[in-house]
């Protein structure tokens, strides 16, 4: 698995190169099977991924942002989760801060069993097996410790709480436009939080990233704190609450409050 998932994101980075911060990548070409348009530089992402999954020549069911479900062979082992590129107005923009994110395993979310993203800009591995833990280039990575509520960090989407969670005493909002990355964050304690409750993200965006929280000791949920088993298919949206677990039943309360 480790293997083909670095694969892949080589053959995405080889690329995407040309298209980075210049004019061409942000052309639409499509409308994906998410719902949204399609651009250039997202289309050829695809299929340079593709292009490894079908010289690979096992049977697989791929769920990927633009082209949707796709099955390759005639008796799919497994389900691989894709985001060719997370953070595609970064990338277009030039802004240092996008990424590859690959999920395999079966059926819906809770059945993922290896969880791989790679910051395409720095290099960094972030990787996790079930029940084996979570690591960032190899070395093994834990949630912060950080309990305080006055002075954790959190990046949060849905922007009325994102600002009232901002204007509390110590508090810290960073938005960087990359899920898959900021989950990672979270588990590699350079985040205590992620929440985006747009009812915008897709599976997609969240099925690696929500196995290598767990598996460096966090804990991930919906905003009501309930498990996140849906279904790996590209029409699903999610609202996700991830942290190092000290602080997962305040952001619920607050996140509560602020819904009355």
């Amino acid at each position: 698995m480790k293997k083909l998932c670095e694969d892949i994101a080589n053959a995405i980075g080889n690329a995407i190169r040309g298209y980075i911060g210049a004019d061409g990548g942000e052309r639409i070409l499509y409308m994906g099977a998410d719902g949204t348009p399609t651009a250039m530089i997202d289309d050829v992402a695809e299929r340079a991924a593709l292009h490894v999954l079908k010289n690979d020549g096992r049977s697989l069911r791929l769920v990927s942002e633009e082209m949707g479900d796709v099955i390759l062979g005639t008796n799919p082992e497994f389900d691989i989760v894709l985001d060719p590129l997370d953070g595609t107005y970064n990338a277009l923009r030039g802004i240092p801060f996008y990424s590859v994110s690959i999920a395999i395993g079966k059926n819906d979310l809770s059945q993922i069993y290896y969880g791989y993203v790679k910051n395409l800009v720095t290099g960094d591995v972030y990787a996790a097996e079930r029940d084996r833990g979570a690591f960032l280039n190899g070395e093994k990575i834990r949630v912060s410790t950080r309990k305080d509520t006055d002075a954790y960090c959190a990046s949060i989407y849905g922007c009325a709480f994102a600002r009232d969670f901002l204007n509390q005493n110590g508090k810290k909002v960073r938005l960087l436009g990359s899920a898959a990355l900021e989950l990672c964050y979270v588990a590699s304690q350079k985040l205590d939080a992620f929440l985006d409750v747009r009812s915008r993200l897709r599976v997609t965006d969240v099925a690696a990233g929500k196995l290598i929280v767990e598996e460096a000791g966090g804990v991930v949920t919906d905003d009501f704190g309930v498990q996140l088993n849906n279904p790996l298919t590209i029409k699903e949206r999610v609202n996700i609450m991830a942290s190092n677990g000290r602080i997962h039943d305040d952001l619920l309360a607050r996140l509560r409050e602020w819904n009355k």
